[in-house]
């Protein structure tokens, strides 16, 4: 790994100076909450419920258990037509893909207590969802409702087998790990999750493998009634195995939040973050963030999560700084009986894709979930993102944008108690604002899920 200039470095450095007695005066490293997250193969993502863990409930006998462990093992069999697996607007090639994904879950430390926060959560409309149970979303709320220690760790292999393209065969790799340790005003979480598949990369136009590995060490401490601070340390590698035209990199980043309850259901907080993106030797970026955050749960029928802030982006190529704003935006509305409204935005920046260049994506997603009945249920999802590809030399009006965008359509029918059946249909492309370069893709699937 190439250390940064002495300036930058410097910069990078100043930060953790006042990061790392915080840490160790109240023990903790935290993380701010989520953003709307960018995948590698949709850009944004919109709240995917597959780990909702909708089989806490204290109604439910559990016999899968061993000491303070629970063991909820599931398979998933599906059948997917694409009509664009390459995501290419020449040469198309469309394929029956047949999806077979056995997994675990495991949960362990104080269920009870656990099963009682989730009926608290789920009664005041939050969306729960325990891969991102985190100190920072504790720490906000009053600490005799805390859960007591926990951890989760969910695991899945995924077998794809192409009918007509053999060659794109893979087995995919899903992990997280995640575990909460409340104590009485300090709550310590560390987290690691691991995703290795083959996807539409749709920024390259190409179909690759993907490798993701996030770690997080992370916690809060909760001063008074209305004071709490949080900090976070994190490393996000992003890389490419298969592919030698798409870079990849690894971002260091550490954050420092001070949060103030106004009132019991609004806070507001200050940010601050630092961190580098080793891309490769004269690439690297180090970049420095100062923002706001603001949470608001009005009531159980809605709530609010957003951020805005600057970022001051320095480059190891000696390009001058880039100083951009960013920002993310959350709601969740609860309009009618049994359903809900989420939509989200946000502007974000992140180090490569094609060699030479750095992004700046900003997009936003919309969802319309609706209960029909106890065992049926509909959603559809929307999502749109620009991205800019800016050069980190000197190069004057040779930024390449491009956009993307997405609509899907699923339905979930419960057949038995333990068996689901999901169906949907996804339209995504790309060329909505910037007609340079049309594509368009089509997918429709059917599965059968087996949990308990």
């Amino acid at each position: 790994m190439r250390p940064p200039t002495k300036k930058r470095s410097a910069r990078f450095n100043a930060l953790g100076v006042v990061a790392l007695p915080c840490l160790a005066v109240a023990g903790l490293f935290t993380e701010p909450p989520a953003a709307a997250a960018q995948s590698a193969s949709t850009g944004i993502q919109s709240g995917d419920p597959t780990n909702s863990p909708a089989w806490l409930k204290t109604t439910e006998p559990r016999q899968l258990t061993w000491g303070a462990f629970e063991f909820h093992p599931r398979l998933r069999e599906g059948v997917v037509y694409d009509d664009n697996i390459l995501f290419a607007n020449t040469n198309r090639q469309s394929d029956l893909i047949n999806q077979l994904s056995p997994g675990i879950q495991i949960i362990g430390g104080d269920r009870s207590s656990l099963r009682s926060y989730v009926s608290s959560s789920k009664d005041l409309n939050q969306s729960l969802d325990l891969t991102r149970l985190t100190p920072s979303s504790l720490v906000l709320r009053p600490s005799e409702s805390w859960p007591n220690k926990f951890m989760l760790l969910d695991y899945s292999p995924r077998w794809q087998i192409y009918t007509h393209h053999s060659a794109n065969d893979s087995l995919d790799q899903f992990l997280t790990f995640n575990t909460v340790w409340p104590l009485s005003k300090l709550v310590v979480g560390v987290r690691q999750d691991y995703r290795y598949e083959k996807t539409t990369i749709v920024q390259a136009y190409t179909l690759g493998v993907v490798e993701q590995i996030h770690s997080e060490v992370d916690a809060g401490y909760r001063l008074n009634d209305k004071f709490s601070v949080d900090s976070a340390f994190e490393r996000q590698q992003m890389s490419y195995p298969d592919s030698t035209n798409l870079m990849g990199f690894v971002e260091w980043k550490g954050t420092v939040s001070l949060n103030r309850q106004i009132i019991e259901t609004f806070n507001v907080s200050l940010v601050l973050a630092s961190g580098q993106d080793d891309v490769g030797s004269g690439l690297n970026q180090t970049f420095e963030q100062v923002g706001v955050r603001v949470r608001y749960d009005y009531s159980r029928l809605f709530s609010m999560d957003g951020s805005v802030g600057v970022e001051d982006r320095q480059f190891d190529t000696g390009r001058g700084d880039s100083v951009s704003p960013v920002f993310t935006l959350g709601a969740t509305y609860k309009p009618w009986e049994r359903a809900y409204l989420r939509a989200g935005i946000a502007r974000q920046q992140t180090a490569s894709l094609n060699n030479g260049y750095y992004n700046s994506s900003i997009g936003g997603y919309l969802t319309l979930h609706k209960d029909i009945t106890d065992r049926f249920s509909l959603q559809t999802d929307l999502g749109y993102y620009q991205t800019d590809s800016t050069p980190i030399q000197n190069i004057p009006n040779t930024s390449k944008p491009s956009d993307y965008y997405s609509v899907q359509l699923k339905g979930n029918l419960k057949l038995l108690k333990y068996l689901d059946a999901q169906a949907f249909y996804v339209f995504r492309g790309s060329g909505l604002s910037q007609n340079n370069n049309v594509l368009q893709d089509n997918q429709c699937s059917v599965q059968l899920s087996l949990h308990y």
